[in-house]
């Protein structure tokens, strides 16, 4: 009998105890990171670059630096910081963050490594990657989270059947600050922003 394909996938991490309070997820294998992998992008860029992050101009979005790249998710930003990342960098990053790579993850450590990146929020660089999560919550490509978040939204390829042209993707931490929830859902054939959508929903 064909599997029922869940077209929302979640997973929720209660991060006052560090045990996984909820999910829905059909199978745990890698899925692709697609843009979620672009805050690891950039402290990986950092770290080669005393932690300085240059300004860009974008033909979308115009001149940008690091906290806006991330609120828009900018393509042309985070394809010019990773061709400067030396080949060996990204895979050892990847390795300290619970990762095998920054293309593909399964699920539950790709949550968690974005749990140890806000906790690493006092450390060179991590600051600002956590600016611009908490504007793509308020005004960039995750706002119809409605909620005062750390967030981070991607459109990847679809892995399971049947295929979509892609599916949407959203990593929350809520609330900003002092987060006590992490969220991390799939929306089958629909970009990233309604999948921060859903997460809203499903926060709430």
């Amino acid at each position: 009998m064909t599997p029922v394909l869940l077209v929302v996938c979640f997973l929720r991490l209660d991060l006052t105890t560090g045990v996984i309070s909820g999910r829905q997820w059909e199978r745990d294998e890698p899925v692709p990171l697609g843009s979620l992998a672009k805050p690891f992008v950039a402290l990986g860029y950092a770290q080669y670059h005393q932690f300085h992050y240059p300004k860009v101009n974008c033909r979308s979005h115009g001149e940008v630096g690091i906290v806006e790249a991330i609120a828009q998710s900018c393509n042309t930003y985070f394809d010019m910081l990773r061709a400067q990342v030396p080949e060996d960098a990204l895979p050892a990053l990847a390795r300290r963050f619970g990762l095998d790579s920054f293309d593909l993850a399964r699920p539950e450590p790709l949550l968690r490594a974005y749990v140890e990146l806000v906790q690493r929020g006092a450390e060179p660089g991590v600051a600002e990657i956590l600016a611009g999560m908490r504007q793509a919550a308020r005004t960039g490509t995750a706002k119809d989270l409605n909620m005062d978040a750390y967030a981070k939204t991607g459109t990847a390829a679809c892995t399971h059947s049947p295929r979509a042209p892609g599916d949407g993707f959203a990593v929350v931490l809520h609330p900003a600050g002092k987060p006590r929830t992490a969220l991390l859902v799939r929306l089958h054939s629909r970009p990233g922003a309604h999948a921060a959508r859903e997460a809203g929903r499903l926060l709430r």
